[in-house]
């Protein structure tokens, strides 16, 4: 019985969705390790290093991805479940904030088991996902009626949970949280003029912060000095090249010099210590100059291919739940894409958001990986769903 149950779902898989997301997972594997052997060599005499790494966690992923994929869709229906988890990690997080020793590079965002770090934000991003769609999707005839009360606790809870996340501090993390979440209660049904002034809020609050850095420099309350120099830097990073810009400027650098067709696979120069970061926030920027325009087109072709499928499995859904699910998930996926590019390209300050699927992170390729296997869970259950009994 479970045999053939498996074998149902098999037939309904949505490899449009999986075969992107196996191309990207396994260019990322090579990318990563040819950004970061020089930096593995210098810091554990091993060039392989970080490639053993992402390339375990790329294989634990893809078999989480499979595994979820034939899961019951009731599972991830299940309230107080979603609550148990949600609250293990509102506790992870005040550990990792209040607990001394617990900070990496002044960043308290990393929970370490033995040698290998896990961060809480990346699977908070998905509980919130599951969670929020669960509670709307349930109140979403109604919602318009009574909304303060039905979305009290969901919008008390995604608050806690960006303010958490952004003390550790991430930003980053804290920004694309936000920006889920409002996408998930714009959707649940609300006026369209509360989104209007929820999106005019956001950009007066962005267009403020500038002015006040270019008013007063970096001394603004609750934002740490290198936060205020990455702002800094994507106002006109060759105003400071050897502080605040440096990052931006070699991106740059690595740009420009890859060309067209790049200068081939382990070639860079500017991972060899001059991009702090090359496998993971600017691993597009090592793409570019080893494969140039070709290559970092094929990852972006492939990586927004899979965000539009995964909302266009969201628009065929039937299931409110599934179909909230997928955009939650979609818009994880794109607004984190955006980022990084925006970052490595200096369209928009850096945050250290990584590349899904190809920058290197334990934490964000297994979720990244299990979101993938969520979504190919409600494609399958719709399909399923929609064949003569």
């Amino acid at each position: 019985m479970i045999k053939n149950a498996i074998k149902k779902k098999f037939s309904y898989m949505d490899w449009r969705l999986l075969i992107p997301y196996i191309i990207l997972s396994g260019f990322g594997i090579l990318m990563v390790y040819s950004s970061s052997s020089y930096r593995a060599m210098t810091d554990y005499n091993n060039s392989e290093h970080f490639f053993y790494r992402q390339m375990l966690f790329a294989v634990l992923g893809l078999f989480g991805a499979l595994f979820v994929s034939f899961l019951s869709k009731r599972l991830f229906k299940n309230e107080k479940l979603l609550m148990f988890v949600l609250y293990i990690l509102f506790g992870i997080l005040a550990y990792l904030l209040l607990w001394p020793g617990t900070a990496t590079k002044g960043a308290r965002g990393w929970i370490y088991f033995g040698s290998f770090g896990l961060q809480p934000a990346e699977f908070m991003k998905l509980n919130l996902i599951l969670y929020l769609s669960l509670i709307i999707s349930k109140h979403q005839s109604h919602i318009n009626d009574g909304f303060y009360d039905t979305m009290k606790k969901p919008l008390l809870l995604t608050a806690a949970a960006v303010a958490m996340v952004f003390v550790q501090p991430d930003l980053g993390g804290a920004a694309i949280i936000a920006f889920i979440c409002l996408v998930l209660f714009l959707h649940s049904g609300v006026k369209v003029k509360y989104g209007v002034m929820i999106f005019g809020a956001i950009g007066v609050i962005y267009g403020l912060i500038i002015v006040m850095v270019k008013t007063f420099g970096r001394s603004i309350p609750f934002f740490h000095s290198y936060q205020m120099e990455r702002i800094t830097s994507f106002i006109d990073p060759f105003a400071d090249i050897q502080d605040s810009g440096y990052q931006v400027v070699n991106s740059y650098y690595a740009l420009s010099r890859g060309g067209l067709f790049g200068v081939g696979i382990g070639e860079s120069i500017q991972k060899s210590g001059y991009l702090p970061e090359p496998h993971t926030d600017f691993i597009l920027s090592i793409i570019g100059e080893e494969l140039g325009l070709v290559g970092v087109a094929f990852v972006l072709v492939l990586f927004f291919y899979m965000v539009y499928r995964i909302f266009k499995d969201a628009i065929k859904i039937k299931d409110p739940f599934a179909q909230l699910v997928c955009i939650g998930i979609g818009t994880m996926f794109l607004v984190q894409g955006v980022i990084n590019v925006g970052g490595a390209t200096g369209l928009m300050p850096l945050t250290g958001v990584t590349f899904p699927f190809v920058s290197y992170g334990g934490s964000s390729l297994l979720v990244s990986a299990v979101s993938i296997g969520i979504v190919n869970n409600m494609y399958i259950n719709d399909q399923i769903s929609k064949q003569p009994k």
